[in-house]
Parts: structure tokens; sequence; C-alpha cells
């Protein structure tokens, strides 16, 4: 499939005193998944309410590509460190694929 794709969506809290640092904390994850084949898009999303639960969505070219950043990022591969030291816990994280047309 030519459209073929895999959204990868992470929603998360970060620890008091760290949601200032999340858009430079941000650049450095973008650069750090740029490290990985297959990334096509990153997008970070901010809260509106609950000001410590933060949304990133990242498109990859395939579920092995998205599973193997994952992966990494789960092992505490040292270019995720900064990232990883802002969040306090996982509300949810997992990968979806496009529906096809009916």
């Amino acid at each position: 499939m030519p459209n073929s794709h895999v959204l990868e969506i992470a929603i998360f809290t970060v620890k008091e005193g760290y949601q200032g640092d999340m858009p430079a904390l941000r650049a450095g994850l973008r650069e750090a998944l740029k490290g990985f084949p297959g990334l096509l898009e990153f997008c970070a999303y901010s809260p509106v309410q609950n000001e410590q639960t933060f949304a990133d969505i990242a498109k990859w070219d395939s579920l092995e590509n998205a599973t193997a950043a994952a992966n990494a990022f789960a092992a505490g591969d040292p270019r995720f460190a900064p990232y990883m030291q802002a969040i306090d816990g996982l509300v949810f994280m997992g990968h979806f694929s496009p529906q096809a047309a009916i």
C-alpha cells in the first residue's frame, strides 16, 4: 500500500517543574527520533487543561521501525535520557494503522 504508515501515540505526565522545559526537550527528542529509520513526522501536543499531561504522535513508515524506536526508548537508550528524566508516568502508548477504505 503506497499510503501505508503507522501512528505511534504516547500520552504521558511530566514531573512537577518540567512543564516549561518541554519545548526544548521535545526538540531533542525529535533529533533523537530522526536517528531511527522510517520516521515520517513527529507532532507534540501540550495540555489544554491538565498542565502535566502531554501527548506525542509520531508517524512511521512501518510498525517495525516504530517498534524499534519504542523499544530503544523503553530500554533506556541514552539519546532519550533528557526526555525520559522529565516523564513521571505513561498514561497510554500504542500503535495504529489507517483503516482501509470501505
